[in-house]
């Protein structure tokens, strides 16, 4: 009976040794995905070839032609899950699709707000001629100094009013910077729901890291309500500076609201839709943007 224990329970840890190295070589010898997406093939390179890697759009000799572009992602962990080995395994990769340069268009260092994933986004370029000056006037490249998002968002505040059924829509043109990003931004929203009123807005900010500032200068209109002719017209016109946090698809931002121009009726000082975020006396502006591929 002992000898049955003994047996069972040394079959037993080594079970739980296998399984355990199982689940580490699923967990660490994962390597990252890494794709190129090209519209026509090209001849690989030579494995002796070298790729050269820019930071700038317009360092990017004259002489060249952009084959693709690449995405390279991988979580903390993973093996080869660091800078320097993705961009060995994307020398590789461009090598192989027929590119000699990398221009680097968006690097993430993992971090809590993107769950601990690196990225990489760059587009592939094939330069026939090292020594060509760069390319400063012609616009046969995209523009990738610049990107353009759209989003939809669901808030609330003087800024808005509410957007939650009916989203409001924005369009944001980001530029990098050398220490950061500069972006501006067009956002509006319609309300059909028993009320009906609009917002439009303008907007600059800036983008570190994760972190955002920026400043909108909006108008928002609510017409005379259809039933109640006593409720309305309410017309205003506010800026609404706001601090947020942007990761993955999803960027919150909220703060203050300030009336430049308020024309409501004597009798209703104010109106509900645009007082529902209050820090103290203070109204604020509080939203939530996903971002829609483009």
């Amino acid at each position: 009976m002992a000898r049955q224990m003994f047996f069972k329970s040394k079959y037993c840890g080594v079970d739980r040794i296998i399984l355990l190295g199982i689940v580490s070589l699923t967990i660490f010898s994962c390597s990252p995905q890494i794709h190129i997406v090209s519209k026509k093939s090209y001849p690989a390179r030579e494995e002796n070839d070298s790729v050269v890697i820019y930071k700038r759009l317009q360092d990017i000799p004259i002489k060249s032609e952009k084959i693709g572009t690449l995405e390279a992602i991988c979580n903390l962990g993973m093996k080869d899950c660091d800078s320097a080995s993705i961009l060995l395994l994307t020398e590789t990769k461009i090598k192989k699709a027929g590119g000699n340069a990398l221009l680097i268009t968006d690097y993430q260092k993992p971090t809590l707000w993107n769950n601990f994933k690196l990225s990489l986004n760059g587009d592939v370029f094939l330069v026939s001629d090292f020594s060509s000056p760069p390319d400063t006037l012609s616009d046969k490249f995209d523009n990738r100094m610049e990107k353009q998002m759209l989003y939809v968002g669901f808030g609330a505040g003087p800024e808005t009013g509410i957007s939650f059924f009916l989203p409001k829509f924005s369009y944001y043109n980001f530029q990098n910077r050398k220490f950061l990003s500069t972006y501006y931004g067009i956002e509006g929203s319609l309300w059909l729901i028993e009320q009906a009123w609009m917002s439009l807005d303008c907007l600059y900010g800036i983008k570190k890291n994760v972190f955002t500032f920026d400043a909108s200068i909006g108008v928002w209109w609510h017409p005379k309500h259809v039933y109640e002719e006593t409720l309305g017209p309410h017309f205003h016109s506010t800026i609404n500076p706001k601090i947020g946090v942007k990761f993955w698809k999803i960027w919150l931002k909220g703060g203050p609201s300030v009336f430049l121009y308020k024309n409501y009726p004597k009798n209703q000082a104010e109106f509900g839709p645009t007082n529902i975020v209050k820090i103290g006396r203070t109204l604020c502006n509080f939203e939530i943007l996903i971002s829609l591929a483009y």
